[in-house]
Protein backbone atom coordinates (compact mmCIF):
# COMPACT_ATOMS: atom_id res chain seq x y z
CA UNK A 1 0.00 0.00 0.00
CA UNK A 2 2.89 2.40 1.01
CA UNK A 3 4.72 1.50 -2.58
CA UNK A 4 1.42 2.46 -4.36
CA UNK A 5 1.10 5.70 -2.77
CA UNK A 6 4.87 6.28 -2.89
CA UNK A 7 4.63 6.01 -6.91
CA UNK A 8 1.23 7.61 -7.27
CA UNK A 9 3.03 10.75 -5.45
CA UNK A 10 6.08 10.20 -7.55
CA UNK A 11 3.77 10.57 -10.71
CA UNK A 12 1.71 13.69 -9.63
CA UNK A 13 5.45 15.50 -9.07
CA UNK A 14 6.62 14.59 -12.31
CA UNK A 15 3.19 16.33 -13.87
CA UNK A 16 3.98 19.68 -11.64
CA UNK A 17 7.29 19.98 -13.15
CA UNK A 18 8.76 22.79 -15.28
CA UNK A 19 8.81 20.47 -18.07
CA UNK A 20 5.62 19.16 -18.00
CA UNK A 21 4.14 23.08 -17.23
CA UNK A 22 5.93 24.32 -20.46
CA UNK A 23 4.51 21.59 -22.57
CA UNK A 24 1.28 22.13 -21.47
CA UNK A 25 1.54 25.81 -21.54
CA UNK A 26 2.81 25.49 -25.45
CA UNK A 27 0.20 23.46 -26.06
CA UNK A 28 -2.05 26.41 -24.86
CA UNK A 29 -0.77 29.01 -26.11
CA UNK A 30 -0.69 27.12 -29.74
CA UNK A 31 -4.67 27.17 -29.66
CA UNK A 32 -4.86 30.80 -28.74
CA UNK A 33 -2.70 31.98 -31.51
CA UNK A 34 -4.77 29.67 -33.87
CA UNK A 35 -7.59 31.51 -32.67
CA UNK A 36 -6.68 34.85 -33.48
CA UNK A 37 -5.36 33.74 -36.52
CA UNK A 38 -8.73 32.55 -37.31
CA UNK A 39 -10.94 35.35 -35.75
CA UNK A 40 -8.88 38.13 -37.10
CA UNK A 41 -7.47 36.94 -40.30
CA UNK A 42 -8.60 39.79 -42.67
CA UNK A 43 -6.31 41.79 -39.93
CA UNK A 44 -3.70 39.84 -40.52
CA UNK A 45 -4.16 39.28 -43.90
CA UNK A 46 -4.52 43.85 -44.25
CA UNK A 47 -0.92 43.70 -42.67
CA UNK A 48 0.74 41.07 -44.86
CA UNK A 49 -0.18 43.25 -47.67
CA UNK A 50 1.42 46.41 -46.22
CA UNK A 51 4.57 44.34 -46.00
CA UNK A 52 4.49 43.82 -49.59
CA UNK A 53 5.43 47.55 -50.06
CA UNK A 54 8.68 49.01 -49.96
CA UNK A 55 8.06 50.56 -46.79
CA UNK A 56 7.30 48.13 -44.80
CA UNK A 57 9.17 45.76 -46.35
CA UNK A 58 11.16 44.38 -43.16
CA UNK A 59 7.97 43.49 -41.74
CA UNK A 60 8.45 40.03 -42.95
CA UNK A 61 11.81 39.70 -40.67
CA UNK A 62 10.12 40.98 -37.70
CA UNK A 63 8.60 37.17 -36.71
CA UNK A 64 11.73 35.04 -37.89
CA UNK A 65 13.89 37.65 -35.45
CA UNK A 66 11.80 37.66 -32.82
CA UNK A 67 11.79 33.95 -32.17
CA UNK A 68 15.83 34.05 -32.97
CA UNK A 69 16.12 36.25 -29.87
CA UNK A 70 13.19 33.71 -27.96
CA UNK A 71 15.50 30.95 -28.61
CA UNK A 72 18.39 32.10 -27.44
CA UNK A 73 16.52 32.59 -24.39
CA UNK A 74 15.93 29.03 -23.91
CA UNK A 75 18.52 28.20 -20.91
CA UNK A 76 16.87 30.70 -18.96
CA UNK A 77 13.44 30.31 -19.54
CA UNK A 78 14.08 26.30 -18.88
CA UNK A 79 14.55 27.40 -15.07
CA UNK A 80 11.22 29.44 -14.95
CA UNK A 81 7.97 27.82 -14.36
CA UNK A 82 5.02 29.23 -17.16
CA UNK A 83 1.81 30.01 -15.01
CA UNK A 84 -1.17 31.96 -16.41
CA UNK A 85 -1.56 35.34 -14.85
CA UNK A 86 -5.33 36.97 -14.69
CA UNK A 87 -3.87 40.60 -15.03
CA UNK A 88 -3.62 39.37 -18.97
CA UNK A 89 -7.37 39.56 -19.12
CA UNK A 90 -8.02 43.55 -18.78
CA UNK A 91 -5.21 44.45 -20.90
CA UNK A 92 -6.58 41.89 -23.69
CA UNK A 93 -10.03 43.57 -22.99
CA UNK A 94 -8.87 46.72 -24.00
CA UNK A 95 -6.94 46.01 -26.93
CA UNK A 96 -10.14 44.09 -28.20
CA UNK A 97 -11.88 47.12 -27.60
CA UNK A 98 -9.29 49.11 -29.57
CA UNK A 99 -9.52 46.77 -32.21
CA UNK A 100 -13.56 47.25 -32.30
CA UNK A 101 -12.86 50.55 -32.59
CA UNK A 102 -10.49 50.65 -35.44
CA UNK A 103 -12.67 48.25 -37.08
CA UNK A 104 -15.61 51.38 -36.33
CA UNK A 105 -13.77 53.94 -37.67
CA UNK A 106 -11.83 51.86 -40.77
CA UNK A 107 -8.95 52.75 -39.51
CA UNK A 108 -6.76 49.82 -40.13
CA UNK A 109 -3.72 50.54 -38.30
CA UNK A 110 -5.43 50.92 -35.02
CA UNK A 111 -6.43 47.21 -35.86
CA UNK A 112 -3.11 45.87 -36.61
CA UNK A 113 -1.97 47.70 -33.75
CA UNK A 114 -4.61 46.09 -31.32
CA UNK A 115 -4.13 42.75 -32.96
CA UNK A 116 -0.34 42.63 -32.54
CA UNK A 117 -0.93 43.60 -28.81
CA UNK A 118 -3.40 41.16 -28.13
CA UNK A 119 -0.72 38.72 -29.21
CA UNK A 120 1.90 40.02 -26.90
CA UNK A 121 -0.52 40.17 -24.21
CA UNK A 122 -1.72 35.82 -24.45
CA UNK A 123 1.53 35.26 -24.03
CA UNK A 124 2.23 37.33 -21.57
CA UNK A 125 -1.12 36.15 -19.88
CA UNK A 126 -0.06 31.99 -20.89
CA UNK A 127 3.26 32.11 -19.54
CA UNK A 128 2.99 34.43 -17.01
CA UNK A 129 4.81 37.51 -15.60
CA UNK A 130 8.25 36.22 -14.90
CA UNK A 131 8.12 34.77 -18.32
CA UNK A 132 7.18 37.77 -20.02
CA UNK A 133 9.68 39.77 -18.66
CA UNK A 134 12.59 37.51 -19.26
CA UNK A 135 11.05 37.86 -23.20
CA UNK A 136 10.50 41.70 -22.82
CA UNK A 137 12.82 42.09 -25.50
CA UNK A 138 11.20 39.84 -27.96
CA UNK A 139 8.18 40.18 -27.44
CA UNK A 140 8.35 44.18 -28.05
CA UNK A 141 10.24 43.61 -31.11
CA UNK A 142 6.85 42.26 -32.41
CA UNK A 143 5.08 45.70 -32.24
CA UNK A 144 7.74 46.29 -35.31
CA UNK A 145 5.44 44.36 -37.42
CA UNK A 146 2.65 46.63 -37.25
CA UNK A 147 3.19 48.82 -40.69
CA UNK A 148 3.02 52.23 -38.78
CA UNK A 149 4.43 55.17 -40.13
CA UNK A 150 2.43 56.22 -43.43
CA UNK A 151 0.40 59.38 -41.58
CA UNK A 152 3.99 60.85 -41.11
CA UNK A 153 5.06 60.92 -44.46
CA UNK A 154 3.51 64.41 -45.63
CA UNK A 155 5.47 65.95 -42.66
CA UNK A 156 8.44 64.17 -43.61
CA UNK A 157 8.88 65.57 -47.30
CA UNK A 158 7.65 68.76 -45.27
CA UNK A 159 11.07 68.48 -43.47
CA UNK A 160 13.10 67.33 -45.93
CA UNK A 161 11.98 70.38 -48.48
CA UNK A 162 12.14 72.90 -45.67
CA UNK A 163 15.75 71.09 -44.44
CA UNK A 164 16.87 71.48 -48.44
CA UNK A 165 16.28 74.94 -48.80
CA UNK A 166 17.99 76.26 -45.60
CA UNK A 167 21.06 74.11 -46.74
CA UNK A 168 21.19 75.15 -50.51
CA UNK A 169 20.60 78.87 -49.26
CA UNK A 170 23.57 78.90 -46.97
CA UNK A 171 25.43 77.70 -49.73
CA UNK A 172 24.91 80.52 -51.55
CA UNK A 173 22.70 78.69 -54.32
CA UNK A 174 19.74 80.69 -55.73
CA UNK A 175 16.51 78.74 -54.34
CA UNK A 176 13.14 78.50 -53.72
CA UNK A 177 10.73 76.73 -51.99
CA UNK A 178 7.00 76.03 -52.79
CA UNK A 179 5.63 73.85 -51.26
CA UNK A 180 7.09 70.76 -51.86
CA UNK A 181 9.38 71.50 -54.87
CA UNK A 182 12.54 72.84 -54.84
CA UNK A 183 13.87 75.46 -57.73
CA UNK A 184 17.24 75.81 -58.28
CA UNK A 185 18.93 77.63 -61.47
CA UNK A 186 19.60 73.78 -62.68
CA UNK A 187 16.10 72.75 -62.50
CA UNK A 188 13.34 71.98 -60.32
CA UNK A 189 13.04 69.19 -57.70
CA UNK A 190 10.08 67.56 -55.98
CA UNK A 191 10.04 65.86 -52.38
CA UNK A 192 8.07 63.11 -53.33
CA UNK A 193 6.65 59.81 -51.09
CA UNK A 194 9.61 58.22 -51.98
CA UNK A 195 12.17 60.78 -50.96
CA UNK A 196 10.42 61.83 -47.71
CA UNK A 197 12.89 59.31 -45.97
CA UNK A 198 9.70 56.99 -44.35
CA UNK A 199 11.82 54.11 -45.17
CA UNK A 200 15.48 55.05 -43.82
CA UNK A 201 13.01 55.70 -40.94
CA UNK A 202 11.52 52.78 -40.13
CA UNK A 203 14.71 50.46 -41.24
CA UNK A 204 16.70 52.85 -38.86
CA UNK A 205 13.79 52.84 -35.87
CA UNK A 206 13.72 49.10 -35.95
CA UNK A 207 17.77 48.32 -35.87
CA UNK A 208 18.30 50.83 -33.69
CA UNK A 209 15.86 48.72 -31.38
CA UNK A 210 18.04 45.47 -31.64
CA UNK A 211 21.10 46.72 -31.21
CA UNK A 212 19.92 48.87 -28.51
CA UNK A 213 18.50 45.97 -26.49
CA UNK A 214 21.48 43.51 -27.68
CA UNK A 215 24.27 46.01 -26.90
CA UNK A 216 22.79 48.26 -23.28
CA UNK A 217 21.38 47.31 -19.84
CA UNK A 218 20.63 50.73 -18.93
CA UNK A 219 17.87 51.93 -19.99
CA UNK A 220 18.74 55.23 -20.13
CA UNK A 221 21.06 54.21 -22.92
CA UNK A 222 18.61 52.37 -24.71
CA UNK A 223 16.25 54.78 -24.65
CA UNK A 224 18.67 57.55 -25.94
CA UNK A 225 20.09 55.28 -28.62
CA UNK A 226 16.41 54.15 -29.71
CA UNK A 227 16.07 58.23 -30.21
CA UNK A 228 18.68 58.76 -32.15
CA UNK A 229 18.03 55.96 -34.16
CA UNK A 230 14.37 57.79 -34.80
CA UNK A 231 16.25 61.82 -35.60
CA UNK A 232 19.50 60.70 -37.09
CA UNK A 233 17.84 59.63 -40.26
CA UNK A 234 15.66 62.10 -40.41
CA UNK A 235 18.08 65.16 -40.64
CA UNK A 236 20.19 62.75 -42.46
CA UNK A 237 17.55 62.54 -45.27
CA UNK A 238 17.55 66.28 -45.03
CA UNK A 239 21.46 66.18 -46.02
CA UNK A 240 20.63 63.90 -48.57
CA UNK A 241 18.04 65.81 -50.42
CA UNK A 242 20.18 68.97 -49.91
CA UNK A 243 23.15 67.18 -51.43
CA UNK A 244 21.74 65.78 -54.78
CA UNK A 245 20.17 68.91 -55.47
CA UNK A 246 23.85 70.61 -54.70
CA UNK A 247 25.84 67.99 -56.99
CA UNK A 248 22.94 68.13 -59.39
CA UNK A 249 23.35 72.18 -59.57
CA UNK A 250 27.21 72.15 -59.68
CA UNK A 251 27.35 69.54 -62.13
CA UNK A 252 25.14 71.09 -64.16
CA UNK A 253 22.31 67.87 -63.73
CA UNK A 254 25.28 65.80 -64.94
CA UNK A 255 25.81 64.13 -61.55
CA UNK A 256 22.22 63.06 -59.29
CA UNK A 257 19.79 62.86 -62.26
CA UNK A 258 17.68 60.32 -62.84
CA UNK A 259 17.70 57.18 -61.16
CA UNK A 260 21.03 58.06 -59.46
CA UNK A 261 19.97 59.91 -56.72
CA UNK A 262 18.17 56.86 -55.47
CA UNK A 263 21.48 55.15 -55.85
CA UNK A 264 23.31 57.74 -53.84
CA UNK A 265 20.49 58.20 -51.22
CA UNK A 266 21.24 54.23 -50.44
CA UNK A 267 24.53 54.65 -50.10
CA UNK A 268 24.25 57.53 -47.71
CA UNK A 269 21.95 55.52 -45.52
CA UNK A 270 24.03 52.61 -45.36
CA UNK A 271 26.90 54.91 -44.51
CA UNK A 272 25.04 56.89 -42.00
CA UNK A 273 23.86 53.83 -40.33
CA UNK A 274 27.38 52.39 -39.98
CA UNK A 275 28.37 55.70 -38.41
CA UNK A 276 25.73 55.28 -36.09
CA UNK A 277 25.94 51.72 -35.04
CA UNK A 278 30.05 52.56 -34.23
CA UNK A 279 29.51 55.67 -32.54
CA UNK A 280 26.94 53.69 -30.44
CA UNK A 281 29.52 50.74 -29.54
CA UNK A 282 31.65 53.26 -27.83
CA UNK A 283 28.95 52.88 -24.88
CA UNK A 284 28.68 49.61 -25.31
CA UNK A 285 28.33 47.47 -22.01
CA UNK A 286 29.06 43.67 -21.14
CA UNK A 287 26.33 41.88 -20.95
CA UNK A 288 25.92 40.36 -16.92
CA UNK A 289 27.04 36.52 -16.22
CA UNK A 290 25.95 34.40 -13.71
CA UNK A 291 24.23 31.22 -13.00
CA UNK A 292 21.57 29.85 -12.13
CA UNK A 293 21.31 26.12 -10.72
CA UNK A 294 17.45 24.69 -10.54
CA UNK A 295 16.29 22.90 -7.29
CA UNK A 296 16.42 19.09 -6.74
CA UNK A 297 13.03 17.49 -7.81
CA UNK A 298 14.12 14.09 -7.22
CA UNK A 299 12.16 13.18 -4.02
CA UNK A 300 13.50 11.36 -1.18
CA UNK A 301 12.29 8.00 0.41
CA UNK A 302 11.50 9.82 3.74
CA UNK A 303 9.30 12.48 2.29
CA UNK A 304 7.64 11.00 -0.98
CA UNK A 305 4.73 10.98 0.12
CA UNK A 306 4.21 14.13 1.72
CA UNK A 307 6.03 16.03 -1.43
CA UNK A 308 3.84 14.07 -3.74
CA UNK A 309 0.83 15.16 -2.02
CA UNK A 310 1.68 18.97 -1.99
CA UNK A 311 2.57 18.43 -5.57
CA UNK A 312 -0.71 16.81 -6.61
CA UNK A 313 -2.44 19.69 -4.76
CA UNK A 314 -0.17 22.19 -6.80
CA UNK A 315 -1.51 20.15 -10.12
CA UNK A 316 -5.23 20.40 -9.46
CA UNK A 317 -5.48 24.02 -7.96
CA UNK A 318 -3.07 24.63 -11.46
CA UNK A 319 -5.45 23.08 -13.15
CA UNK A 320 -8.46 24.57 -12.21
CA UNK A 321 -6.65 27.84 -12.41
CA UNK A 322 -5.98 27.78 -15.92
CA UNK A 323 -9.32 26.06 -16.84
CA UNK A 324 -10.78 29.30 -15.51
CA UNK A 325 -8.41 31.46 -17.37
CA UNK A 326 -8.67 30.08 -20.40
CA UNK A 327 -12.52 30.58 -20.20
CA UNK A 328 -11.94 34.08 -19.84
CA UNK A 329 -9.27 34.56 -22.12
CA UNK A 330 -10.76 33.10 -25.48
CA UNK A 331 -13.89 35.10 -24.06
CA UNK A 332 -12.44 38.49 -24.21
CA UNK A 333 -10.12 37.08 -27.74
CA UNK A 334 -13.95 37.07 -29.49
CA UNK A 335 -14.84 40.28 -27.57
CA UNK A 336 -14.30 42.59 -30.67
CA UNK A 337 -15.62 40.18 -33.77
CA UNK A 338 -18.60 39.46 -31.65
CA UNK A 339 -19.46 43.16 -30.82
CA UNK A 340 -18.56 44.36 -34.36
CA UNK A 341 -21.42 41.72 -35.57
CA UNK A 342 -23.98 42.68 -32.85
CA UNK A 343 -23.49 46.21 -33.70
CA UNK A 344 -23.58 46.02 -37.85
CA UNK A 345 -26.86 44.63 -38.34
CA UNK A 346 -27.33 44.87 -42.12
CA UNK A 347 -29.18 47.74 -43.39
CA UNK A 348 -29.92 46.41 -46.58
CA UNK A 349 -28.79 47.53 -50.36
CA UNK A 350 -29.17 51.38 -50.32
CA UNK A 351 -30.74 52.81 -53.99
CA UNK A 352 -28.48 54.25 -56.20
CA UNK A 353 -27.98 57.80 -55.10
CA UNK A 354 -28.16 60.86 -57.47
CA UNK A 355 -26.86 64.05 -55.12
CA UNK A 356 -28.93 67.24 -56.19
CA UNK A 357 -26.60 70.13 -56.08
CA UNK A 358 -27.55 72.66 -53.72
CA UNK A 359 -29.60 76.05 -54.57
CA UNK A 360 -27.34 79.03 -54.41
CA UNK A 361 -28.80 82.44 -53.57
CA UNK A 362 -27.48 85.98 -55.91
CA UNK A 363 -25.32 86.74 -56.75
CA UNK A 364 -24.38 82.77 -57.56
CA UNK A 365 -25.49 80.81 -59.61
CA UNK A 366 -24.98 77.35 -61.27
CA UNK A 367 -22.91 76.72 -63.92
CA UNK A 368 -22.74 73.49 -66.49
CA UNK A 369 -18.80 74.19 -67.03
CA UNK A 370 -16.05 72.43 -65.14
CA UNK A 371 -13.72 75.17 -66.33
CA UNK A 372 -10.70 74.19 -63.72
CA UNK A 373 -10.44 70.08 -64.44
CA UNK A 374 -10.02 69.78 -61.03
CA UNK A 375 -11.92 66.88 -58.65
CA UNK A 376 -10.80 64.45 -55.58
CA UNK A 377 -10.68 61.07 -55.21
CA UNK A 378 -12.21 59.46 -52.23
CA UNK A 379 -12.94 55.84 -51.66
CA UNK A 380 -16.33 54.06 -52.25
CA UNK A 381 -19.00 56.51 -51.69
CA UNK A 382 -22.26 56.13 -52.10
CA UNK A 383 -22.51 58.83 -54.02
CA UNK A 384 -20.68 61.99 -55.78
CA UNK A 385 -21.34 65.83 -56.74
CA UNK A 386 -19.37 67.95 -58.55
CA UNK A 387 -20.60 71.14 -59.10
CA UNK A 388 -19.35 74.93 -60.60
CA UNK A 389 -21.16 78.31 -59.09
CA UNK A 390 -20.41 81.30 -60.50
CA UNK A 391 -20.49 84.95 -59.97
CA UNK A 392 -19.66 88.23 -61.77
CA UNK A 393 -15.68 86.97 -62.65
CA UNK A 394 -15.62 84.47 -59.34
CA UNK A 395 -16.33 80.96 -59.91
CA UNK A 396 -16.15 78.12 -57.20
CA UNK A 397 -16.26 74.38 -57.93
CA UNK A 398 -18.20 72.21 -55.24
CA UNK A 399 -17.20 68.61 -54.61
CA UNK A 400 -19.38 66.50 -51.91
CA UNK A 401 -18.25 62.14 -51.17
CA UNK A 402 -21.60 60.93 -49.36
CA UNK A 403 -21.59 57.63 -47.45
CA UNK A 404 -24.36 56.52 -46.56
CA UNK A 405 -25.43 54.92 -42.95
CA UNK A 406 -24.37 51.47 -41.53
CA UNK A 407 -21.41 51.28 -44.48
CA UNK A 408 -18.84 49.04 -42.26
CA UNK A 409 -16.47 49.66 -45.37
CA UNK A 410 -17.00 53.40 -45.37
CA UNK A 411 -13.51 55.16 -46.16
CA UNK A 412 -14.68 59.09 -45.29
CA UNK A 413 -11.07 58.91 -43.63
CA UNK A 414 -8.08 57.01 -45.51
CA UNK A 415 -4.52 58.72 -46.54
CA UNK A 416 -5.97 56.76 -50.52
CA UNK A 417 -8.39 59.47 -50.46
CA UNK A 418 -6.86 63.07 -52.23
CA UNK A 419 -8.12 66.55 -53.04
CA UNK A 420 -6.47 66.01 -56.61
CA UNK A 421 -4.84 64.34 -59.26
CA UNK A 422 -1.01 64.27 -58.27
CA UNK A 423 -0.61 64.11 -62.17
CA UNK A 424 -1.97 67.57 -62.94
CA UNK A 425 -1.58 69.60 -59.73
CA UNK A 426 1.54 69.70 -57.46
CA UNK A 427 0.51 71.21 -53.56
CA UNK A 428 2.19 74.35 -52.85
CA UNK A 429 1.06 74.62 -49.11
CA UNK A 430 -2.15 74.30 -46.69
CA UNK A 431 -2.88 75.64 -44.02
CA UNK A 432 -6.13 75.77 -41.72
CA UNK A 433 -8.91 78.85 -42.05
CA UNK A 434 -11.97 79.29 -39.63
CA UNK A 435 -15.18 79.94 -41.16
CA UNK A 436 -18.39 80.56 -40.07
CA UNK A 437 -21.33 78.44 -41.67
CA UNK A 438 -24.87 77.75 -40.76
CA UNK A 439 -24.42 79.43 -37.76
CA UNK A 440 -21.39 77.42 -36.54
CA UNK A 441 -17.91 78.13 -36.07
CA UNK A 442 -15.32 75.81 -37.22
CA UNK A 443 -11.84 74.97 -39.15
CA UNK A 444 -11.21 74.15 -42.89
CA UNK A 445 -8.63 72.46 -44.21
CA UNK A 446 -6.66 74.64 -46.84
CA UNK A 447 -4.47 73.43 -49.64
CA UNK A 448 -2.58 75.46 -52.09
CA UNK A 449 -2.29 73.53 -55.60
CA UNK A 450 -0.96 74.36 -58.78
CA UNK A 451 -1.01 73.28 -62.86
CA UNK A 452 0.47 74.04 -65.94
CA UNK A 453 -3.07 76.07 -66.31
CA UNK A 454 -4.33 77.25 -62.94
CA UNK A 455 -2.96 78.03 -59.45
CA UNK A 456 -6.31 77.23 -56.56
CA UNK A 457 -7.32 77.32 -53.34
CA UNK A 458 -8.85 74.47 -51.94
CA UNK A 459 -10.95 74.13 -49.02
CA UNK A 460 -11.62 70.95 -47.01
CA UNK A 461 -14.14 69.22 -44.11
CA UNK A 462 -16.03 66.45 -42.92
CA UNK A 463 -19.70 66.53 -41.58
CA UNK A 464 -20.47 63.58 -39.52
CA UNK A 465 -23.63 63.31 -37.18
CA UNK A 466 -24.93 66.90 -37.98
CA UNK A 467 -21.22 68.48 -37.15
CA UNK A 468 -18.68 70.00 -39.49
CA UNK A 469 -14.82 69.65 -38.58
CA UNK A 470 -11.74 69.23 -40.48
CA UNK A 471 -10.20 67.11 -37.78
CA UNK A 472 -9.33 63.70 -39.05
CA UNK A 473 -9.13 62.04 -35.39
CA UNK A 474 -12.48 64.17 -34.22
CA UNK A 475 -14.33 62.82 -37.41
CA UNK A 476 -13.23 58.95 -36.82
CA UNK A 477 -14.04 59.63 -33.14
CA UNK A 478 -17.99 60.94 -34.17
CA UNK A 479 -17.96 57.93 -37.28
CA UNK A 480 -17.49 55.55 -33.87
CA UNK A 481 -20.32 57.34 -31.44
CA UNK A 482 -22.34 56.58 -34.39
CA UNK A 483 -22.41 52.87 -35.23
CA UNK A 484 -21.87 52.37 -31.21
CA UNK A 485 -25.28 54.11 -30.52
CA UNK A 486 -26.40 52.22 -33.92
CA UNK A 487 -27.58 56.14 -34.92
CA UNK A 488 -26.52 55.09 -38.11
CA UNK A 489 -26.33 58.71 -39.47
CA UNK A 490 -25.01 59.32 -43.30
CA UNK A 491 -21.55 61.13 -43.43
CA UNK A 492 -20.07 63.44 -46.18
CA UNK A 493 -16.26 64.70 -47.40
CA UNK A 494 -16.78 68.50 -48.42
CA UNK A 495 -14.52 70.36 -50.69
CA UNK A 496 -14.66 73.83 -52.65
CA UNK A 497 -11.88 75.05 -54.82
CA UNK A 498 -11.16 78.48 -56.80
CA UNK A 499 -8.73 80.27 -58.71
CA UNK A 500 -6.62 82.53 -56.57
CA UNK A 501 -4.23 84.02 -59.19
CA UNK A 502 -1.60 84.46 -56.65
CA UNK A 503 -4.09 86.29 -53.98
CA UNK A 504 -5.14 83.70 -51.45
CA UNK A 505 -6.26 86.07 -48.81
CA UNK A 506 -8.94 87.23 -51.88
CA UNK A 507 -9.46 83.38 -52.68
CA UNK A 508 -10.22 83.07 -49.14
CA UNK A 509 -13.03 85.64 -49.11
CA UNK A 510 -14.57 84.18 -52.35
CA UNK A 511 -15.15 80.56 -50.68
CA UNK A 512 -16.45 82.41 -47.61
CA UNK A 513 -18.31 84.56 -49.19
CA UNK A 514 -19.99 81.65 -51.56
CA UNK A 515 -20.32 79.47 -48.33
CA UNK A 516 -23.25 82.49 -47.11
CA UNK A 517 -25.19 81.67 -50.01
CA UNK A 518 -25.32 77.78 -50.54
CA UNK A 519 -27.91 76.10 -49.12
CA UNK A 520 -25.46 73.09 -48.83
CA UNK A 521 -27.62 71.32 -45.94
CA UNK A 522 -30.64 70.44 -49.10
CA UNK A 523 -27.72 68.20 -50.90
CA UNK A 524 -26.50 66.42 -47.36
CA UNK A 525 -30.05 65.41 -46.22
Amino acid sequence: MTELSNADSIEESRFATPSWAWRQSCILLGCYLLFLVLLYWPTIAAIVTQWKTRTFAHGFLILPISAYLVWTRRKRLALLKPVPTFWALPFAALFALGWLLGQLTATDVLQQFCLVAMTIVSIWGVLGTAVARSLLMPLAFLLFAVPIGASLIPKLQDFSAWFAVKMLDLSRVPVLLEGRYISVPSGRWEVAEACSGIRYLTSSVTVGFLYAGLTYRSWIRRIAFLLASAVVPIFANGFRVYGIILLAYLSSNRIAAGVDHLIYGWIFFTIVMISLLWVGSWWREKPERGTVTLPDATPNSRDSSAQGHFAGEILRASAKRTALFSALFFLVLGLGPLAAKLIWKPVGELPPLRLAAPAASRPWRTSSEEVYGWKPSFATPNAELIQSYESKEHIVELYVAYYGPGRPDAKLVSSTNSLFDGKFWSRTGEDETAVTFDGRSFYVHEVFIRSAQESLTVWNWYWVDEKFTSNEYFTKYLLAKADLLRSHQAAAAIALATADHSDPQRAAEVLKEFLNHVALRDCLH
